[in-house]
């Protein structure tokens, strides 16, 4: 049982740098149970909000959703996994970016909503 959703837990969305912050949305974390709900099965979260220093070590933008707890990035092994996960994400999330080992999913309403891309 999760203490933010039925099925996740705060730390699963904590910065993995081990600074401690985990202030993530509820409504991510509610969509990415919706998500979970859909294909029946456990989701790991690769990443969810992380603090300036951690998003700078991933070479990740200062503008990113994650800074302030609106993203988070859905792990996945492999094509069959990836179709499962993607065809349930785009039921529910309108902002998706797909890469090689994880599906980017967030809520920020100050972004461009409607949108997939592609990390290369």
């Amino acid at each position: 049982m999760g203490d933010i959703t039925a099925n996740f837990n705060r730390s699963e969305f904590a910065c993995k740098c081990g600074c401690g912050k985990d202030d993530i949305k509820d409504e991510l974390a509610i969509k990415v149970q919706k998500v979970r709900d859909l294909i029946d099965r456990p989701i790991s979260i690769n990443s969810g909000i992380r603090c300036v220093a951690h998003n700078a070590a991933n070479n990740s933008k200062t503008t990113s959703s994650h800074i302030d707890g609106w993203a988070a990035d859905l792990g996945y092994t492999g094509s069959k996994e990836r179709h499962s996960l993607l065809a349930a994400i785009m039921q529910v999330f309108d902002r998706v970016g797909i890469a090689k080992t994880f599906i980017h999913v967030d809520v920020d309403a100050n972004k461009t909503a409607g949108v997939v891309w592609l990390y290369s």
